[in-house]
């Protein structure tokens, strides 16, 4: 089974939903980073949320936790998940909102 965090909320395959109306989906209005586990150590973790965040800033778009918060929770979703060896894909899209287009 997988576990996917989603809005600081545990989901397995079968429940973990993002909206049709997320700017993400509709747009392309987010950043997102893959980076792998091997042995269950998440490679270079740092760089990447480093790089994620510069992408964040970069499009106007800000992160619900710290980045302090989404480093653990990616540790913790690469340990309940099992798997030493892992792809990791962190996705951050601006949501659902009223407004129908973009809007930084």
């Amino acid at each position: 089974m997988s576990l996917i965090w989603i809005n600081g909320q545990w989901h397995d395959r079968d429940t973990a939903t993002v909206s049709v109306f997320d700017h993400g989906l509709l747009y392309g209005d987010g950043v997102f980073d893959t980076s792998f586990a091997r042995w269950g150590r998440i490679f270079k973790l740092d760089e990447h949320l480093d790089r994620l965040e510069r992408s964040l800033r970069a499009v106007m778009l800000e992160l619900p936790l710290s980045m302090a918060e989404l480093r653990a929770a990616t540790i913790e979703t690469v340990a309940r998940n099992g798997r030493p060896d892992a792809y990791i894909k962190i996705v951050v899209s601006r949501g659902v909102s009223a407004e129908p287009l973009m809007d930084p």
